[in-house]
């Protein structure tokens, strides 16, 4: 069969170039002309030309149903895979202080803490150290070049229409962002086929296509809806900066329609062409000390995407565990924290008063916890009742609610990302000498960092780096590839 098959096909490129030939000469007098073709281009090249030249004049009736015959056997193309996670499982993306502030807009909305200042409607983000700010705004118009910022009223209407979902095409857009060498002057581009896999659309066989699309197209904008201006000051030798560029995402969505037997226009297509901010300049710049990427999972991906509205505080504590949630770094949650996180803080001071209401967000954070799990991140509970994580659905004590807020949980990183994390690192980290201390001090002076801010930096305490940097402690292979990342240094220089 392979060599039927292979045989058919020589003899269609046979037939193909003679009637390509005929054309050529018809529309060019002696010039020769080169004609490159592969398998994809063929049949549809092939088709234009039917329209033009009829094929029966140049082909005996046999040959024409052999053609006909051979477009209708073959076997559909198979989709690839798509290349966001090249081993199924994991990517890099870019996990900024900026881009959490985004993901927080998209699920917290109005449980964040916004202010009317200027007639402008803000959430204020300070950063861990304290000193710069982050202020969020949002906008209706994200497609033109200078989006305007909402006052209240309008920017309320916006945010109430913000869906948990749009959160998993903000880690897309996370991811491919981190994959260009220069995201300020770069773009990325995404097609449908891509999407349905990345967000798991492609595994819902109750809607039709133009439902898939139409779900999509409404998704795709809403990150690019989150404006920013950042204020950051001096630390170090580098220098304060202020991005007034508005845009975290300048997000462009080319859509294909077909028309109907109805007469109705139906999507059939559409493509994502996106591009990142000026604020990649600083945070996903490696000559900056701000960059910072991390792994995010198709599994946390996709379970944002299916889950939406219906477990709005599973997709809370997923945004937060994958921006928060650092490898060896990991600090306690108190019950009380991850219920704001899940729920909101005003939702669960009103539950201290509330009964029924309390009774419901014991549930939810049950099941919103099961959720998590599924995606593969580990609850630990550090502290607290055991019938908080028992799997029997046994009946609560009496003072449950303050046996769930003065809990402590440890969470740890999905089992795809640490072993992507040790396979990462043991490629780096293979046939080569350890980093001596002096060049781990020349690299951290380099930057112009003091002990204590690059502690912070590596989610280190002092007391780690005076032991790395005086050689009484070697850094781990799973430390190695965040620290030469941050300081920019080179193992084979060494």
């Amino acid at each position: 069969m392979k060599q039927l098959a292979k045989t058919l096909y020589s003899k269609l490129l046979h037939l193909f170039y003679q009637v390509r030939r005929i054309t050529i000469s018809r529309n060019q007098n002696s010039k020769e002309t080169n004609v490159a073709l592969d398998e994809e281009s063929l049949e549809e090249s092939t088709t234009q030309l039917s329209k033009q030249i009829p094929l029966q004049d140049r082909v005996n009736k046999d040959e024409q149903n052999l053609l006909l015959n051979y477009q209708y056997s073959a076997k559909p193309r198979q989709f690839k895979k798509a290349s966001l996670f090249p081993d199924s499982k994991t990517n890099v993306a870019a996990l900024s202080l900026v881009l959490y502030g985004v993901a927080e807009v998209l699920s917290q909305k109005m449980n964040l803490s916004w202010n009317q200042v200027n007639n402008t409607f803000s959430y204020e983000k300070e950063t861990e150290t304290g000193k710069g700010k982050i202020f969020y705004y949002v906008t209706d118009n994200s497609e033109t070049p200078q989006p305007e910022t909402l006052a209240e009223e309008a920017a309320l209407v916006v945010i109430d229409q913000f869906d948990p979902r749009a959160c998993a095409i903000h880690l897309i857009y996370c991811a491919l962002v981190a994959s260009l060498d220069k995201p300020w002057s770069g773009n990325f581009v995404i097609d449908d086929k891509q999407l349905f896999e990345y967000t798991g659309l492609v595994k819902r066989r109750d809607l039709c296509k133009h439902e898939k699309l139409s779900i999509l197209y409404d998704l795709l904008r809403q990150p690019a809806q989150v404006l920013a201006c950042i204020a950051w000051p001096k630390q170090g030798k580098v220098g304060a900066f202020t991005v007034a560029d508005l845009k975290i995402w300048d997000i462009s969505i080319i859509r294909d329609f077909e028309t109907d037997k109805a007469g109705n226009n139906k999507l059939v297509g559409l493509k994502v062409i996106g591009q990142a901010g000026v604020w990649t300049k600083y945070f996903l710049n490696k000559s900056k000390y701000h960059y910072y990427t991390g792994i995010i999972t198709k599994k946390t991906v996709q379970k944002l995407f299916s889950i939406g509205k219906q477990n709005a505080g599973a997709a809370r504590m997923l945004v937060w565990l994958t921006f928060q949630i650092q490898p060896e770094f990991q600090d306690c949650v108190m019950g009380k924290t991850l219920m704001e996180i899940a729920y909101g803080a005003d939702k669960v001071s009103t539950a201290e008063q509330d009964r029924q209401l309390r009774r419901q967000m014991a549930d939810d954070l049950e099941t919103d916890l099961k959720v998590v799990k599924e995606t593969g991140w580990q609850a630990e509970l550090e502290t607290g009742p055991a019938w908080l994580t028992s799997s029997t659905s046994a009946k609560r004590p009496i003072g449950y609610w303050n046996q769930i807020l003065n809990s402590r949980w440890r969470f740890h990183l999905p089992a795809e990302v640490q072993e992507r994390l040790t396979l990462d690192s043991n490629q780096l980290s293979a046939n080569i000498q350890p980093l001596s201390g002096n060049v781990i001090r020349e690299g951290r002076k380099a930057k112009g960092w003091s002990r204590a801010f690059f502690a912070t930096t590596m989610g280190k305490s002092v007391s780690w780096v005076d032991a790395v940097e005086t050689g009484t402690r070697q850094v781990s292979q799973k430390d190695l590839p965040k620290l030469l990342n941050t300081l920019e240094l080179h193992l084979n220089r060494y």
